[in-house]
């Protein structure tokens, strides 16, 4: 059985432990998140319906837009014991029929087991198809945000492209209020495709988070076009949660943590592709270091993340990819009585490294906006404005505008349970 097959049937095989587990036996959770949202837009074509822009919606940059999506999350977990505990995630979405990609799918799977070893010190392992345990944004259930409607650049890329299917295991020091220390590692197969979209996209901001077997757009450019420089590349697009070259993958990480006060992380990531055509697609070595890092100052909480590494595909010298690619956010809460406002600012760019085919360099920043007001636990209204510039010279390239910025408000009515 192909490794890819391996990984996907575990992560469904872990799905439907949970889904069919008895709620009697142990402690049995639901959590769900219900969303509508209107939205105002002025972007270039959505790069989910196979264009150059930066979000998932956008027709023209010169006109107002204005349009409405659902999505809804749903996620179980059955702890068995005080040990064990199984996750599953899956994902629902109203899109135009012109969108590429699933409409519903598995986002997440994960089967863990957390011996305590004394009352300051546990081991934790967990197997299955996660999302790196990096992300200081996504830290709501379902990997979700409290902070704005948009993620930011970084983390929309970890979850359109990064899911690896492996066993991370933990280290972790320490007690509940004090200061904790995490040192962990991860093998991991899949995500060998990550870094398509960078390289032929580019960065891109939304919430929208891959599920498993679904194909993404690739934007219309000339050497991904039959006879093209990357004309074997499947033309439908690119497949995410992939496994292709049958090579293991590794993660590590260390992070300090003090309840109250603030965290500090760091980690290194490599997929380890050997850059090779695998059934359509290539297997794309992507390597970066992370860093994090958190202050609470009272009712205010600063939270930064960035990163910085390589991506690049191909063998032959006539027609590969090989880009630096860097990536920060920097925000700021507030948080009272169910109401919370954030303020973020991020940073992206790509340098080209390879000089062959199409330009894939880019730079760009975007500020958002966001207030939240919960009257009731299970109950949220929102409200965000998102400014993006940036440039795609590859655009240009396909015979297009370069011009790669983006205006969007959105306002949102939350259902969580």
């Amino acid at each position: 059985m192909p490794t890819r097959v391996r990984a996907l049937t575990l992560a469904l095989a872990l799905a439907e432990i949970g889904l069919t587990a008895d709620a009697g036996a142990g402690d049995f959770k639901l959590h769900g998140v219900a969303a509508g949202r209107a939205i105002a837009v002025k972007s270039r074509e959505a790069w989910i319906d196979g264009g150059f822009g930066r979000l998932t919606e956008g027709q023209r940059a010169s006109d107002f837009e204005w349009l409405g999506r659902g999505e809804a999350q749903l996620g179980i977990e059955w702890t068995p014991s005080a040990v064990f505990l199984v996750r599953a995630h899956g994902t629902a979405r109203s899109e135009p029929d012109a969108a590429g990609g699933a409409r519903a799918g598995l986002t997440e799977a994960i089967l863990q087991y957390r011996p305590e070893l004394r009352p300051d010190l546990a081991l934790r392992f967990r197997g299955g198809l996660m999302f790196p345990p990096t992300s200081r944004e996504n830290v709501d259930p379902l990997w979700q945000s409290p902070y704005t409607l948009t993620l930011s650049a970084l983390n929309t890329w970890i979850g359109e492209e990064l899911r690896p299917v492996g066993l991370d295991a933990a280290l972790q020091l320490g007690e509940a209020g004090g200061s904790r220390f995490e040192l962990a590692g991860m093998a991991f197969g899949g995500s060998d495709t990550a870094g398509a979209l960078l390289g032929w996209r580019g960065w891109a901001m939304g919430t929208r988070l891959s599920v498993v077997g679904e194909t993404l757009p690739l934007p219309p450019l000339p050497t991904l076009a039959p006879g093209g420089g990357f004309g074997e590349q499947q033309r439908t697009g690119t497949q995410p949660i992939d496994e292709l070259d049958d090579r293991l993958g590794f993660h590590v990480r260390g992070r300090w943590a003090r309840a109250g006060t603030g965290l500090v992380q760091a980690a290194w990531t490599d997929t380890r592709g050997d850059r090779g055509l695998h059934d359509g697609q290539y297997a794309w070595a992507t390597r970066f270091a992370s860093v994090a890092a958190e202050v609470q100052l009272g009712r205010l909480r600063l939270v930064a993340e960035g990163l910085a590494g390589e991506t690049g595909m191909g063998l032959s010298t006539a027609a590969h990819v090989d880009l630096e690619i860097r990536a920060a956010y920097v925000l700021l809460t507030w948080e009272k009585d169910g109401l919370r406002v954030t303020a973020r600012h991020d940073r992206f760019r790509n340098e080209d490294q390879d000089g062959v085919a199409e330009p894939n360099q880019e730079s760009g920043w975007a500020v958002t906006t966001a207030a939240f007001y919960a009257p009731r636990p299970w109950l949220r209204f929102g409200v965000e404005y998102l400014e993006l510039r940036g440039d795609r010279p590859a655009a240009a390239f396909a015979g297009t505008e370069r011009e790669a910025g983006a205006r969007r408000g959105q306002a949102e009515v939350r259902l969580r349970f």
